[in-house]
């Protein structure tokens, strides 16, 4: 009933965040594409606050799985067994990501599937689920553009968001060059911010 409840309580969350609210940008590796199914190999994350990039408070983190690999989902993210043989405990790390996270809301693309995968990670390994607010950049982007380019059609891949928009990445397909990714374009959709907005302290 609770679970029902929260599911039911995010179909009617706003569809971008409050303005200047500091939310955590995210993005996972998975073992496959399947979210009922995948497991977590790598997290990253990473806030925006006060319209900047916060890179010294990045999380980063390899799991150690011992989960069989979806050749599709290796030609993207190209991490083999031997890459996760020294990764951390999985419930460690979920743990550590919890408190890291706090109640900040989670900002990601596709977010539904890195939610999902991270929820059914959590439950196994007796942790609560999240109970943060998500948002999704492609919601953000074709908001947006709806309304600047009524007629046109807009592309909703990560690529051509990344594109369109002028967002350099240097790390593609990692967990925490998505997660930046997805924070410069967030920053650039929502106030016009290049990927100079970035915060080391």
């Amino acid at each position: 009933m609770v679970r029902a409840l929260r599911k039911f309580r995010r179909l009617f969350a706003p569809a971008i965040p409050p303005e200047d609210a500091e939310i955590v940008c995210i993005d996972l590796e998975t073992s496959n594409l399947d979210a009922r199914a995948a497991d977590v190999l790598t997290i990253g994350a990473v806030p925006v606050r006060d319209r900047r990039v916060v890179t010294s408070e990045r999380f980063e983190a390899i799991l150690s799985s011992q989960a069989s690999t979806d050749p599709e989902a290796v030609k993207y993210h190209r991490l083999r067994p031997n890459d996760l043989a020294d990764g951390e405990p999985v419930r460690e790390v979920l743990a550590r990501f919890l408190g890291w996270l706090g109640g900040r809301p989670l900002l990601g693309y596709c977010i539904a599937f890195d939610r999902t995968v991270l929820d059914r990670a959590l439950a196994s390994h007796g942790l609560p689920e999240l109970e943060v607010e998500t948002y999704d950049l492609r919601d953000i982007y074709r908001r947006r553009f709806a309304h600047q380019r009524p007629h046109e059609h807009v592309s909703g891949t990560f690529d051509a968001i990344l594109a369109e928009l002028g967002v350099p990445v240097p790390a593609r397909h990692t967990a925490i060059g998505d997660a930046l990714a997805v924070a410069y374009a967030y920053l650039a959709l929502r106030y016009g911010k290049g990927p100079a907005a970035i915060k080391k302290g």
